[in-house]
């Protein structure tokens, strides 16, 4: 009993241990990396769907410039 109870702690403080934990590490670290770039992807997306809608009405502002402009020299 004592010589099984040994093994076990010398596999959980050993090499083995460490594999574990380091592979336990790796895992979160790529967890936690994974919902960073998904939060990064996401407020990328709506800084573009902004940009997007803004140049959008920027260009009918323009347009809209451009009727005025036409509207006043065909007036002059």
């Amino acid at each position: 009993m004592d010589s099984s109870l040994n093994i076990i702690m010398q596999a959980v403080t050993g090499q083995f241990g460490a594999l574990l934990l380091s592979v336990y590490v790796l895992y979160n670290l790529m967890s936690y990396h994974k919902q960073v770039m998904e939060r990064m992807y996401k407020d990328s997306k709506e800084d573009r769907d902004l940009y997007r809608t803004t140049l959008v009405d920027l260009s009918n502002r323009i347009e809209k410039i451009g009727d005025d402009v036409r509207e006043i020299k065909a007036k002059i």
